[in-house]
């Protein structure tokens, strides 16, 4: 009797070989291709730069983005350096972040996020417009149109535009004042911070009170209840009140004017 032989099925691999020489050539040639159209898009006037377009804040502050783009004008959009692009234009005092996009075949669009000012810094007889973060955006020159809050400090060297003030006080400062509700119920003059203690000197239609804050601790909350202790005096008859002091939001005092005598 014969034996029988089991014929075992051949698998697939062995009838599937993959060219890996030709796929590697023809990757190789694809790259190539791809390297060589790059380089082109590069070279060719066609994606030049020929049209800026600055959007996302004043005028001014538009104009001087422009300008600092003009360098950037002709060359090619394929291999413009944003980075470069991104960095000459955050140098400006006036900007804070920018965004950018190649509108092909050669518009360049720019997105500007400004520097917003906040309060005026004096230093010694110099006056200087700051933002939020404590950024000098210009030497500030009185305007009746403008109603920053003031605060000062010592004279320190290499106050310009663009550079930073870090020091506690201005931070304190600054972030008391951007805490300030929108529509609080009096203007703040001027800000200090000595001994810890916080302070604003306000204007109302009644009166010009002073704010004390205390410790620069919960300054929102401590605004929030000045806004609502201001407001009712407003409604009232305020008389000679000299100062409320918010310093225990719990325990709001408001007291006269020492130089009013009774």
């Amino acid at each position: 009797m014969g034996r029988l032989a089991l014929v075992q099925p051949r698998s697939a691999r062995q009838d599937f070989t993959l060219p890996w020489p030709r796929l590697a050539l023809g990757a190789a040639l694809a790259v190539a291709a791809l390297a060589l159209l790059y380089l082109a898009a590069r070279m060719t006037p066609v994606f030049a730069v020929r049209t800026i377009e600055v959007s996302g804040a004043s005028r001014s502050v538009r104009e001087a983005a422009r300008g600092a783009a003009e360098p950037f004008e002709g060359k090619s959009l394929v291999g413009l350096d944003g980075g470069a692009l991104i960095e000459e234009l955050e140098a400006l005092p006036t900007v804070r972040s920018v965004r950018y996009d190649r509108a092909f075949p050669s518009t360049l669009r720019i997105f500007v996020t400004p520097e917003l000012p906040l309060a005026v810094l004096r230093i010694g007889s110099d006056r200087w417009l700051v933002s939020r973060r404590g950024r000098v955006i210009r030497r500030y020159a009185p305007d009746p149109d403008e109603r920053f809050p003031r605060f000062r400090l010592e004279e320190r060297a290499n106050v310009a535009p663009g550079t930073f003030v870090n020091d506690e006080a201005a931070h304190v400062i600054l972030g008391a004042l951007a805490a300030a509700p929108t529509r609080f119920p009096a203007r703040i003059d001027k800000v200090s911070f000595e001994d810890g203690e916080l302070k604003m000197e306000l204007h109302a239609s009644w009166g010009d009170p002073e704010l004390r804050l205390g410790e620069p601790v919960d300054v929102g909350a401590k605004l929030a209840a000045a806004a609502v202790v201001l407001r009712s005096l407003a409604a009232g008859d305020p008389g000679s009140i000299g100062y409320v002091d918010v310093s225990v939001p719990e325990r709001t005092v408001v007291g006269a004017d020492p130089q009013v005598s009774g």
